[in-house]
């Protein structure tokens, strides 16, 4: 399912787009986990910043990608035989955004506030 790094902590400026994508990999995570021995594999994709048509004008965030990058990406795990459960999109997003979660709210809102 496609997700995106948003989901990870909602920030005041797309706080409900957030919202939806923490909604969306909740329900991704728990199918995968009632799905586990069916041979379905379910896999959450959390790109960071996607240059595509509907970021024009925006200014791109770090480690921003596009979306044939995502696709390479998503890709190149759906053909591992062991593929992560969620795949950040690029990968150092991952490490990133597990220290981002666990600032306290005030840090969090100075940080979302200066993007």
């Amino acid at each position: 399912m496609l997700s995106s790094v948003a989901a990870a902590r909602p920030r005041k400026s797309n706080f409900v787009y957030g919202s939806t994508k923490a909604g969306l990999d909740s329900f991704a995570r728990g199918l995968g986990d009632a799905l586990v021995g069916t041979g379905v594999r379910v896999m959450v994709l959390r790109p960071g910043f996607v240059r595509s048509r509907m970021t024009t004008g925006l200014e791109p965030a770090p480690f921003a990608s596009d979306p044939r990058q995502v696709a390479v990406y998503a890709a190149r795990e759906l053909g591992k035989k062991r593929s992560k459960e969620v795949v950040w999109i690029p990968a150092k997003l991952g490490p990133l955004f597990a220290v981002f979660t666990n600032l306290p709210s005030a840090l969090w809102r100075k940080i979302a506030a200066e993007r």
